[in-house]
């Protein structure tokens, strides 16, 4: 089984149209396993909101791809912020001076790497380039929907 770890930066090309998107909707026609921390659903709705208020979505709109959201939310694996998640991501905010948000995404996908069955493959989708190397250094697979868009066979 693949497991498709999505940060926000990545999820978010699911209600937005940018480039990604259509890589990103292919992906979830396929109806693959999606993870994320509990985080990137705040930071999904918020980025929505923040569309909202500038104008580039109108109310309606936005209420339909918050819906849209809750709904694709229920059938992902959800990485609760345990204290081993937390103190993961604290050292690698340290080490690798990444962003609080990109240090919660990187220390949830690593942990859930650790509760899938060997044989399982965790991939990282991240539209931010530190996560993505970050990522990479610590072991996982990763994939940013805007580069496989622009070039298919961009993958890590």
């Amino acid at each position: 089984m693949i497991v498709y770890y999505l940060a926000a930066s990545a999820w978010v090309k699911r209600y937005y149209q940018e480039i990604g998107t259509s890589w990103l909707q292919d992906l979830f026609a396929q109806n693959p396993t999606f993870a994320c921390a509990t985080l990137g659903v705040i930071e999904v709705t918020a980025t929505l909101a923040r569309k909202g208020k500038a104008g580039q979505l109108t109310s309606t709109a936005l209420a339909q791809k918050i819906q849209e959201l809750e709904t694709d939310w229920q059938y992902f694996i959800q990485i609760q912020l345990t204290e081993a998640v937390v103190d993961q991501a604290k050292k690698f905010a340290t080490h690798l001076a990444l962003r609080g948000a990109d240090s919660i995404h990187l220390a949830a996908a690593i942990q859930l790497k650790t509760l899938l069955d060997p044989d399982d493959q965790l991939i990282l989708v991240s539209s931010d380039q530190e996560l993505l190397v970050a990522g990479q250094r610590s072991g996982l697979s990763t994939l940013d929907p805007s580069e496989e868009e622009t070039n298919p066979s961009a993958a890590s």
